[in-house]
This record gives structure tokens, C-alpha cells and sequence, in this order.
């Protein structure tokens, strides 16, 4: 009986052990869909440009699953689906005016847009990559 009694309780400490490891797993990993934050950004890097200046946006809403913003020239609007860790951002719905200045961010933004396949975020900033893991979008939170 004593016998039955550790064993019983060496199984319940395993089992807190491994439950409370694996939590602690889940928050050091990789970000899940439900950890897409609802914020502002300010787009600073597409692939290996340095865009800060051109005050391109970055509006995720995940209530509705929608990623809006401000391209440099026009406004637009992706409605994305999440697949466990694959992020596909669908087609974009942007204004159609023509910047002549800014069409060279804008084009390379949605170019960049259409690779991403995953995030990582934290409360500070926002990374889209690619299916090889890179980042072909870099955004900081808004102040």
C-alpha cells in the first residue's frame, strides 16, 4: 500500500513537472496565431532596405483577421488566414493612386507581402518571414 501510495505520487509530481514545463514552452517558443497583437506599426525594413523614413504602416486587427496600412503611396487592406504557424496574408485590396516618389517602397512592400509565410512578435515589434525564415518585413511598434 505504501508502495502504491509513492508511486501515485512520484506519477502526479511527473506530470505537474512536465504540464508546467510545457507551458512554459508555449510562452518561449514560436508566436501562435493568438498571440498576433492588436497594434500600430511603423514599418522600418523590407528584406534588406531600410524604410523608416518612408512612414509606410502597419495596422493589425485580430478580431477581424484583417492587416492594414499605409504603403507609401496608398492605402490597403489584407484579410489573413492562420494554419497553426503557417500566416498566408491572401491578396491585398489597396487605393489605386500613383505616387511617383513612393512607388518604389510600395511596389517593394506588396512584393515583400507576398512571401510571408509566418511572424514573430513581441509587444515591441513585428516580424513577417519567409518560408525559409526570413525577414522580409520588420515593423516597430507605434509610440
Amino acid at each position: 500500500m505504501k508502495q502504491t501510495l509513492k508511486s501515485q505520487v512520484s506519477i502526479i509530481l511527473l506530470s505537474t513537472v512536465f504540464l508546467l514545463g510545457s507551458c512554459k514552452a508555449l510562452t518561449q517558443g514560436k508566436m501562435t496565431s493568438d498571440e498576433l497583437l492588436a497594434q500600430s506599426y511603423v514599418i522600418t525594413q523590407l528584406g534588406d532596405k531600410e524604410v523608416s523614413d518612408a512612414e509606410l504602416t502597419l495596422k493589425v486587427n485580430p478580431e477581424n483577421s484583417t492587416i492594414s496600412g499605409y504603403s507609401g503611396c496608398n492605402n490597403y487592406n489584407f484579410s489573413y488566414k492562420l494554419d497553426g504557424e503557417k500566416l498566408d496574408l491572401g491578396y491585398a485590396s489597396a487605393t489605386k493612386m500613383y505616387c511617383e516618389d513612393a512607388m518604389e517602397f510600395e511596389n517593394l512592400f506588396f512584393q515583400k507581402a507576398a512571401s510571408v509565410t509566418q511572424f514573430e512578435n513581441s509587444k515591441q515589434v513585428l516580424n513577417f518571414k519567409n518560408k525559409d525564415g526570413e525577414i522580409v518585413i520588420k515593423a516597430k511598434k507605434k509610440d
